[in-house]
C-alpha cells in the first residue's frame, strides 16, 4: 500500500532545482496547482515578480494526493 504523502505523489517534483538545494533535501515543489505569484523584492510592480510553486517536504500530505502510477494508467487507457 502506498503511504498518502506528498513524496509519494505524482504531483511531487523531486527533480528540479528546488529540490536539489541542500536544506530541501528533504522537500520539494508541489506541481499540482500554477505557480503562486511572487512580487518583486526591489518595491517594484509585480510583473516584475515571478512565481514559485509551493515547496512541501516529502512526508507532507494534501487532499489532492494522486499515485505516481494513475499517470501511467490513464495514459494507457
Amino acid at each position: 500500500m502506498t503511504t498518502c504523502a506528498c513524496g509519494n505523489c505524482q504531483f511531487f517534483d523531486n527533480q528540479s532545482k528546488a529540490a536539489m538545494k541542500p536544506k530541501e533535501k528533504d522537500g520539494g515543489p508541489c506541481r499540482y496547482n500554477p505557480p503562486m505569484p511572487q512580487p518583486a523584492g526591489n518595491g517594484g510592480h509585480a510583473s516584475a515578480g515571478h512565481g514559485v510553486w509551493p515547496v512541501v517536504a516529502r512526508k507532507d500530505w494534501c487532499g489532492h494526493f494522486a499515485a505516481t502510477v494513475e499517470r501511467f494508467m490513464t495514459a494507457a487507457e
